[in-house]
Parts: structure tokens; sequence; C-alpha cells
């Protein structure tokens, strides 16, 4: 499975190719849109676009796990934020990629094993996991890839726990079927018992006879 993880941002927006082969994840590719403030909202839209829709064309991602916004005291920020991410989304679903929401806690939880790690941590265990030799940068990159990761965990769990789930569905399938062959093997045998009584008991009266 190929995953595209995006950061978003109207002035820095990071992307990160991670590929999965079982519990292995591997990065192909990493980077960040940059846009300029001085530049047309509409243009800075539409670079994001078509770097994010080139990135797509270039590795092929079947997936897509993106940040969710936190609408916090800088509304004039998570809304310019909003816009950089309406523009990757719209880019990813004409590739038809699948979509996947985190927010940063949630990504925080599944790449390091708590919400409320710090930047340094977050960057120390997509580098290990990923098996990269250098911390990626920058740091809209490194979360892109972040998100790429956590968005690979929760498939994996979700995999496995349906895997166990069907295994216990075969095992619970196995046993009824054994149970009713030897209900099928009970009623069997006492049918034959029957039968050879009835045989005896007509045998026993002609020879009274």
């Amino acid at each position: 499975m190929i995953i595209l993880g995006i950061d978003p941002g109207l002035a820095h927006t990071g992307w990160g190719i991670v590929e999965t082969r079982g519990a292995l994840c591997r990065a192909r590719a990493y980077g960040c849109v940059t846009t300029k403030a001085s530049e047309p909202i509409d243009q800075r839209l539409g670079k994001i676009f078509s770097e994010i829709s080139r990135a797509i064309e270039t590795y092929h991602p079947t997936q897509l796990a993106i940040e969710k916004i936190f609408f916090g005291d800088n509304t004039r920020s998570a809304l310019a934020t909003a816009h950089a991410r309406g523009a990757a989304i719209v880019a990813c679903a004409q590739a038809g990629l699948e979509v996947g929401e985190y927010t940063p806690m949630q990504i925080k939880q599944a790449v390091v094993g708590t919400g409320a790690a710090d930047k340094h941590q977050v960057i120390y265990m997509v580098r290990n996991v990923l098996a990269l030799d250098h911390d990626p940068h920058p740091d809209h990159a490194a979360d892109a890839l972040a998100a790429a990761v956590c968005h690979a965990n929760l498939n994996r769990t979700k995999e496995l726990s349906r895997r166990g789930a069907a295994a216990q569905i075969a095992e619970a399938e196995r046993a009824q079927r054994q149970l009713e062959l030897e209900e099928a093997r009970e009623v069997t045998a006492a049918a034959t018992a029957a039968n050879v009584a009835r045989m005896r008991e007509e045998q026993n009266r002609r020879a009274a006879s």
C-alpha cells in the first residue's frame, strides 16, 4: 500500500510518500509546497493543488492521510490552513485516493505512543520507523510522513483485528459443523440400534410361533 501524508498549510504544505509491505514502512519521497504571502490566494492554492497532483502522478498512492484542522484562538490562521487543506484534498479526490483524517494528537499517539509527544520525539520516531539515515526536513514534511505512518499503523491494526475476528468466526463455524456431525452420528447410531432391536424382536416372535 502506498500512502500520501499531508500536513496542510497555506504557506507550507508538507507531503510525504510512504509504502508499506506487511509491518514494514519505508519513505519513498517527501517535500514541501511553499507559497508566498505576497501571491494572490488563487495562485497559492493552485500551486498546492498542482504540486500535490504531481506527487500523486509520480508515486501513485492509493490512500491519503491528512491532518485535521484545530480551530484555536487564531481563527484567521485556521481558515488559511483550511483553504490549503481543501486544495490538497481536491487533488487527491480527483485521483481517487481514499481519505483518512487524523488530529495531531491521534498522529502523535500512533507514531510515538503518546498524544503529548513533542516535535523532536515525532521526528525521531518517524526517522526510526521509516529507517531513514537522517531527520526528515522541513518539519512540515516530517509531519506529513508522520500522518502517513499513523495511517499505516491504524490500517494494520484494523486488518489484524479483522483477521482475528475472521479466525474466531471460522473456528466457531468449524466447532458448529463438528457438533452437527456428532449429533448426526448419534441420531444414526440410535436409528441403527432401534432397527436392530426391531429385527431381533421380529426374529424372536417367529421363533416362538
